[in-house]
């Protein structure tokens, strides 16, 4: 039994596995409790834990935590064989939360069903060290096998909510992106979805399993389980392992390993040959992702200064520093800030490109940008103006998403349209894997399907959609070949 708000039923708080606590800390997610008789899901359930109040979630101290919600439209049953969206929240998987992410607006105007879930995050969600990997489970990668589990409840049970179980797309944000991709080449996803949308998630670095072993060593020594013992390791309390877990979440933030089950192959190869589960991929960016990620807008630091650019600009290696300073000098920009936010925008949409190249060998592939730069901002006033920063599109989708921590703003009427044609776009992909536009107040082109040649993206703008070709001559990505990590 669950709420009816507006046009819309919702269900929150449902269990989709058991509580991994005690000796299931650490394991792949168990079947949950059955009960009888009605359970009321009228509220939000706890968020997996995670330390510190950030911008995709409130700190939580609960390992209690692997429930969903369900967002229908008012009065669906069996007969309505909705398409289901599943959601995987940002928060770079080391943190993130479902309750910030209302679904209503888009089940209600793209008459699908939404699910939003939450994971493990952070080292209780990828942990390798020798005592748990030989357990005789899989391992390492339990946040992955929680939306894997999360996806089987929807396969088992969505159809009473009105879903068509064999109609699921999953969907993504940063974080959640990158969750998106990892599901995309999971052998123990195949047949889970049939869609996948991939918003701003550009972290496919290949980390090797011996690295994530040596973080995972490194943190258990740290918190006081010199010998990583399994038992040791499942009796720390939160805060020992919030307050060593930094090696850990370091590499989470990149890509999930190769555990041999759940990923089996690193990403960049195992897109570039199609070991991949084949479906239809939506997929882009934000016009202006590293806004998002400026000291002052993370730390509240003091606005860049030069000498903060030429450490970005070292940060991409040494030996592509100057080349990267006669291309981008700070000269052409009006402050070090906007050089940045320039220079990482190509970084980004150069992966996103070769993301494409390679996944349209195999499947269709959507591709787009979103570019309102006058998207309401849940910031602090800023030295640079914020334009279209990672996370702007979420406003558009989620009515009011504000972050863990910000404050959040209204659409005005211009940008409620364009929130109308993003929803249209995401839950038709959704239907019938072809995004299409309803006949409204903007004017759009048809979008066609992603091709190397023409390298052809949809701008998503406050006047509609609208095609655009050489989406890497237009970022330099000639220039930035040599220079992307992922070989």
């Amino acid at each position: 039994q669950g709420n009816v708000v507006g046009g819309v039923d919702e269900f929150l708080g449902i269990p989709y596995a058991a509580p991994p606590v005690g000796d299931l800390r650490w394991r792949p997610p168990a079947a949950p409790a059955s009960w009888s008789g009605t359970r009321h899901v009228t509220a939000f359930a706890n968020s997996c834990a995670q330390p510190s109040r950030g911008i995709f979630a409130a700190p939580s101290n609960s390992e209690d935590c692997l429930y969903l919600n369900v967002f229908t439209p008012h009065g669906s049953d069996a007969a309505a064989k909705l398409p289901v969206m599943v959601w995987f929240y940002g928060g770079g998987l080391f943190s993130g939360e479902s309750n910030d992410y209302d679904g209503s607006k888009l089940a209600q105007r793209g008459h699908v069903i939404v699910v939003t879930l939450n994971f493990r995050v952070g080292t209780l969600g990828f942990l390798s060290v020798p005592s748990l990997n030989n357990e005789g489970h899989p391992h390492v990668n339990y946040g992955i096998m929680d939306q894997q589990a999360a996806l089987r409840w929807v396969k088992q049970n969505i159809a009473s909510f009105g879903g068509d179980a064999g109609n699921v797309t999953i969907f993504g944000q940063s974080g959640g992106g990158t969750a998106v991709m990892a599901n995309l080449q999971s052998p123990t996803a195949k047949g889970l979805f049939h869609r996948a949308i991939n918003e701003s998630g550009t972290h496919i670095t290949v980390v090797t399993p011996e690295a994530e072993l040596k973080a995972g060593e490194a943190f258990a020594k740290q918190a006081g389980c010199p010998d990583a013992a399994a038992a040791c390791l499942r009796n720390l309390s939160i805060r020992q392992i919030f307050e060593h877990q930094a090696p850990v979440v370091h590499l989470v933030t990149e890509f999930p390993s190769a555990d041999g089950t759940i990923i089996t192959d690193d990403a960049p190869h195992a897109y570039r040959i199609g070991n991949f589960n084949h479906v239809p991929i939506l997929t882009g960016l934000v016009q202006d992702e590293q806004s998002f990620f400026m000291p002052e807008t993370q730390r509240g630091a003091p606005p860049l200064t030069a000498d903060g650019y030429e450490k970005f600009l070292g940060s991409m290696g040494a030996a592509h520093k100057v080349a990267l300073a006669q291309k981008y000098p700070m000269s052409k920009y009006e402050s070090p800030s906007l050089a940045e936010i320039a220079v990482a925008q190509n970084f980004k949409a150069c992966t996103a490109h070769l993301l494409d190249d390679a996944w349209t060998k195999y499947v269709p592939v959507f591709a787009y940008e979103f570019r309102d730069r006058t998207a309401p901002s849940y910031y602090p006033p800023t030295s640079f103006p914020m334009r279209a920063y990672h996370t702007a599109e979420l406003l558009y989708l989620f009515p009011l998403f504000h972050g863990g921590q910000g404050t959040p703003h209204p659409l005005n009427a211009k940008q409620e349209k364009l929130s109308d044609l993003l929803v249209d776009y995401w839950t038709s992909f959704a239907r019938n894997g072809v995004p299409t536009a309803k006949s409204g107040d903007l004017s759009s082109d048809a979008w066609t399907t992603y091709s190397a040649q023409s390298e052809n993206i949809q701008y998503l703008e406050l006047t509609g959609g609208h095609q655009h070709p050489g989406y890497g001559q237009m970022h330099d990505c000639s220039f930035w070949q040599d220079i992307l990590p992922y070989k």
